[in-house]
């Protein structure tokens, strides 16, 4: 025990000065109070007074005592079994699993601790993204589909508040991919004085030994029209079985047969391979399912990754375009062709032709111009030799018997390119001449629909008309364009110039429509998303009217998800279409969508939101892994205007399992930061027998009890106070 005191001010001298002058304040209002009294009470009173200075003076001091008291505090001994997904690798010895291996380590131990000092409290914990308490005898399989070893490890000390944390015991296999880094936690225990025992499991060259062959990604177009070819790519990652054949086959959901097989060898030292080959043919519409399989070989490390789905809608009605495009530089082929695909209901195939053809043949075979080979033909600045003269009559034929034709500007179409004296310049809306040249002014040229246009199918890129027209108000100029003779009869100009140049020109063609266009459009693809948006709409239309297909004569409600694929927890967005007989936006739709499993379960509701003409929602995808669907319904002013369904496959996330091997070392660097060992399984009984006797922490308790602030010296203080004033009352000296 002992005494210390803390002056106001933190200065002696400040209350001593301070308490003389009170005291001499107080003898000499006495002195002069009392003068002339006679008796001993006088004197009586004055010490009160004076007393109860005292004791002020003693409070201005603010004396404690200071009581040491030795005390013993509980520890806590904390194990961590590692939980996650790589722990079920088998590569222990004899084939044993690894979270097989530690729970036998952990049932020692739970042995071995049950028979030391009662005053050790032992803590049980099972870990993954999450700490939970691991019961005696729970064996349930390890299914974490993340590791956070250094949040556990952290986590673990928290929950024992009020308790010294004797040690942590670590069993894993030192795989970490997730929450605060191990070594910063290691290091933040070490400040603690807690030691962090680490028992490792697995091996350390699983990697590069292990024998695993696992089929990584598969890539195939979300849409593919009946009865024509899908192609299916995919990425194989094989390890430990060099210079094997290998079958990768792919399954079509209804179909028992493999629909079609590549063979692939994985080089000495070489683990990734592409899929290249695989081929499938649709015979009818639907959403099917396609999978990538190989067989599991003896002696894989795991079986679960042998396989990959996806989705793919099959369509019928779906329009075939043939783009020719000459060898030129040109931005627009590769704008124009991309706003084309993404449309669901255009498949396109487009050939960049760099040589003239020969008496050989060209670059392009007859057959493309067969007669219903493809709805619509594209000409993107294309000189007429780089055709056959066969070749030129034959699309002319085409065009004539129902095909669509497009040719577009350039310094190798129309009359510049040679295209004077063929079939197709009898098709065209204008006539052409090998002199007309180009228009090419600085700022470039306006394109502006005229009234009629603006009013058709072509230029709705809006909801309404005076929606559009802002759009196209807003778009860039093009470049320039091809100089155009004079209209041919019944063609009609659909676009000119403010000064009147014709820039777009149609016209029928015997059965077929044909379009004349002078400019290249990729500057409104570029200019910003609603010139892009606008861009798309305008050559998807171009390519419907071309068709005869500007008028499918009913509602459309279009549902397509970014995504056929998602791991568990991914975002996947969706977007609904809503299109009238016209096709043209249907807005103010109220949509009612939800997601449920294939093999059921508690259906989820979907919002969704309108983003210009279109319809966008999002889902949270925190369910188990398995095949879900969506389906969205859609209605106006009471009535159902269309649904549409469609579905996705939830698949685990494996980063559990993309790297087999154990990490040892890290485990080892976590011992060595915090104090800790190392060990082997077989030898922890040992070090936690020998923390027995240990199992309480003595230290050192200081209790402060301050004299002055209490009750009792306040009681006492006004105790002589009020005496003091009772005698000075009673004589008669107040």
């Amino acid at each position: 025990m002992s005494v210390s005191f803390s002056p106001i001010g933190s200065s002696w001298l400040f209350v001593l000065a301070a308490a003389a002058v009170v005291t001499v304040l107080t003898v000499w209002a006495y002195r002069r109070r009392l003068r002339g009294t006679t008796g001993r009470w006088r004197w009586v009173a004055l010490g009160l007074r004076l007393a109860a200075v005292l004791l002020c003076v003693l409070a201005a001091l603010r004396p404690s005592v200071i009581i040491q008291e030795k005390k013993k505090q509980p520890s806590a001994l904390v194990f961590l079994i590692d939980a996650s997904a790589s722990m079920k690798i088998t590569d222990e010895v004899g084939g044993q699993e690894r979270f097989g291996k530690a729970l036998k380590t952990l049932a020692e131990a739970r042995r071995v601790t049950s028979a030391m000092t009662k005053g050790l409290e032992v803590k049980f914990y099972r870990f993954d993204s999450a700490l939970h308490e691991q019961l005696a005898g729970d064996a349930t399989k390890p299914e974490g589909r993340e590791t956070a070893v250094g949040t556990s490890m952290l986590e673990g000390v928290r929950r024992q508040e009020g308790k010294r944390v004797a040690a942590v015991v670590l069993l894993s296999d030192g795989s970490n991919n997730g929450g605060i880094p191990p070594l910063i936690a290691a290091r933040r225990l070490r400040s603690q004085e807690i030691p962090v025992v680490t028992v490792g499991y697995g091996t350390e060259n699983a990697g590069p030994s292990s024998r695993d062959i696992a089929v990584r990604d598969l890539v195939a177009n979300p849409t593919v029209f009946v009865k024509n070819q899908l192609q299916v790519k995919g990425t194989l990652v094989v390890r430990g079985f060099p210079n094997q054949s290998i079958d990768v086959e792919m399954y079509v959901e209804g179909q028992t047969n493999p629909v079609a097989t590549e063979r692939v060898k994985a080089p000495e030292g070489t683990e990734v391979l592409q899929i290249k080959g695989l081929k499938y043919v649709p015979q009818s519409t639907g959403e099917k399912k396609i999978t990538l399989k190989v067989k599991p070989r003896e002696g894989e490390l795991l079986i679960t990754n042998n396989e990959i789905s996806t989705f793919v809608n099959v369509q019928s009605g779906g329009l075939n375009v043939l783009y020719l495009q000459g060898g030129g530089a040109s931005w627009e082929y590769r704008y124009l062709f991309r706003s084309l695909l993404a449309s669901p209901d255009i498949q396109g195939d487009l050939r960049v032709i760099r040589r003239p053809a020969g008496e050989g043949g060209g670059e392009v075979k007859d057959e493309e111009f067969a007669p219903n080979r493809y709805n619509v033909y594209i000409l993107g600045d294309l000189p007429a030799d780089h055709l056959t003269r066969v070749q030129q009559r034959l699309l002319a034929s085409a065009v004539e018997k129902g095909a669509g034709l497009i040719m577009l500007g350039g310094h190798s179409s129309f009359g510049a390119g040679g295209w004077t004296s063929t079939d197709l310049a009898r098709l065209l809306p204008v006539a052409i001449d090998p002199s007309d040249g180009q228009i090419e002014p600085d700022g470039g040229i306006k394109f502006v629909p005229n009234l009629g246009g603006l009013e058709s199918y072509l230029f709705q890129v809006a909801g309404s008309r005076a929606e559009s027209a802002r759009v196209w108000a807003a778009l860039p100029p093009i470049t320039g364009t091809n100089r155009f003779g004079e209209p041919r009869a019944g063609a009609f100009v659909l676009a000119e110039s403010p000064d009147r140049v014709p820039l777009l020109i149609g016209a029928e063609a015997g059965k077929g429509r044909v379009l004349a266009f002078g400019g290249e459009t990729w500057v409104w693809a570029r200019a910003s998303d609603e010139g892009r948006l606008a861009h798309r709409k305008f050559w998807r239309q171009v390519i419907f009217w071309l068709a005869h297909r500007e008028d499918k004569g009913e509602n459309q409600i279009k549902l397509t998800l970014d995504h056929r694929r998602i791991a568990v927890g991914e975002k996947l967005e969706l977007t609904v279409f809503a299109r009238d007989a016209k096709n043209a936006p249907i807005t103010g739709a109220k949509l009612d969508a939800a997601v449920e499993r294939i093999d059921g379960g508690k259906s989820e509701p979907i919002e969704f939101y309108s983003q210009g003409d279109e319809y966008r929602g999002l889902h949270f995808e925190k369910g188990e892994p398995g095949e879900y669907k969506v389906t969205v319904t859609a209605r106006k002013d009471g009535k159902d205007i269309g649904r549409d369904s469609a579905r996705f496959l939830v698949y685990p996330d494996d980063r559990e399992l993309e790297n087999p091997a154990a990490d040892l070392e890290l485990l080892r660097q976590i011992a060595l930061t915090t104090g800790g060992e190392s060990l082997p399984s077989e030898d922890l009984p040992k070090y936690l027998r020998s923390l027995d006797g240990k199992v309480f922490t003595e230290y050192v308790s200081q209790t402060e009890r301050r004299i002055w602030d209490n009750w009792p010296f306040f009681l006492l203080f006004t105790a002589l106070l009020t005496l003091e004033w009772f005698l000075r009352k009673r004589h008669g000296w107040v």
